[in-house]
C-alpha cells in the first residue's frame, strides 16, 4: 500500500471517529452528520438584519458568531429552501432560527404553509411537502408539514417540498417518474435510522427519481428536497467550494 493511500484511510477513518461519513461520487455528493456532535443551523439575515444570500457571508457569519466563547468552524453550508421573488429573498415557507418563527414583522413570510399556493406549477407544492428541523436538544427530523404540528421546542426549521422519501419509500407521484426529462444541479436533506443527517446535491442535472432513490441508498427514511437549479455546497472535505447566488434561507453544519 502506497503513503498516499494509507494517508486517504486514516483520514476517512477520522471523519467517521469525528461523526461525519462522506460520499462524493458521481453524480451526487454528501455529508451524513452526527446531529449530537456537530450544531446543525438555518439562517437568513445577519445580527444586523441584512440578506446573507450567499455561502461565502454564511461562513463568515457563522464563524464569527461565537458559542460560549468557542470558536466556530462551518463544515458545511448549502441553501435551505426555496424563496419568493423579492428582494430579500424572504423564504417561501417556514423558517425558524434559534427557536424564533417568522422572519419579518407584520407579515406571514416564514410561516408554515399547508394550502396550495397560486404557483400551483412550484415543486414547493408537490405533495407531500415538508419540513427538515432541530430540537433544542440536537435531534434532527423530516416530516410532512401537515404531521409538523407534532414537533416540539424546535430551534432551527425550514420548510420546502416535495418530500424525496416518507417512511423510506418513493413518492408514486407523476414528477418522481424514473423518465422524468426535469433535470436539474438539486439539493436535498435527509434523516437516517441513526439519526445523522444527510446532506447531498448533485454534481450533474438529475430528475427527483433519481435523487429519491440516491437517498434511499444513503440509508434514508425522510428525505426533503431544498431546492434546483440554484443549489451550491461549500463543504472543503468534499472538494466543494461553492458559494452560490441570491440564495435565500441557508443551511449550515458548525463545529463548536
Amino acid at each position: 500500500m502506497n503513503k498516499k493511500r494509507s494517508l486517504s484511510i486514516i483520514g476517512l477513518i477520522l471523519l467517521i471517529l469525528l461523526g461525519v461519513d462522506w460520499v462524493m461520487a458521481t453524480p451526487f455528493s454528501s455529508l451524513a452528520v452526527d446531529p449530537a456532535r456537530y450544531r446543525i443551523e438555518v439562517h437568513w439575515k445577519d445580527h444586523n438584519g441584512d440578506l446573507l444570500g450567499d455561502l461565502g457571508r454564511l461562513k463568515t457569519f457563522v464563524e464569527s458568531s461565537n458559542v460560549a466563547q468557542g470558536r466556530r468552524k462551518m463544515v458545511l453550508g448549502m441553501n435551505a429552501g426555496m424563496y419568493l421573488a423579492t428582494p430579500n429573498g424572504h423564504p417561501m415557507g417556514l423558517l425558524v432560527v434559534n427557536g424564533r418563527q417568522g422572519c419579518c414583522k407584520a407579515s406571514s413570510h416564514g410561516k408554515l404553509i399547508l394550502r396550495q399556493g397560486a404557483s400551483r406549477n412550484s415543486n414547493f407544492y408537490v405533495q407531500p411537502n415538508g419540513v427538515f428541523y432541530i430540537t433544542k436538544s440536537g435531534k434532527a427530523g423530516v416530516c410532512k408539514s401537515t404531521e409538523f404540528s407534532r414537533a416540539r421546542e424546535i430551534q432551527w426549521a425550514t420548510q420546502s417540498g416535495p418530500m424525496l422519501l416518507v417512511n423510506g419509500q418513493i413518492s408514486r407521484a407523476k414528477a418522481f417518474a424514473s423518465t422524468s426529462s426535469s433535470k436539474t444541479i438539486r439539493n436535498g436533506v435527509g434523516i437516517r435510522k441513526d439519526g445523522r443527517v444527510v446532506m447531498a446535491i448533485s454534481n450533474r442535472p438529475v430528475n427527483f427519481h433519481e435523487f429519491a432513490l440516491y437517498m434511499q441508498q444513503q440509508g434514508c427514511i425522510n428525505a426533503l428536497y431544498l431546492d434546483g437549479g440554484i443549489s451550491a455546497m461549500h463543504c472543503p472535505r468534499l472538494g466543494r467550494f461553492g458559494q452560490g447566488r441570491k440564495l435565500g434561507p441557508l443551511l449550515a453544519v458548525v463545529e463548536d
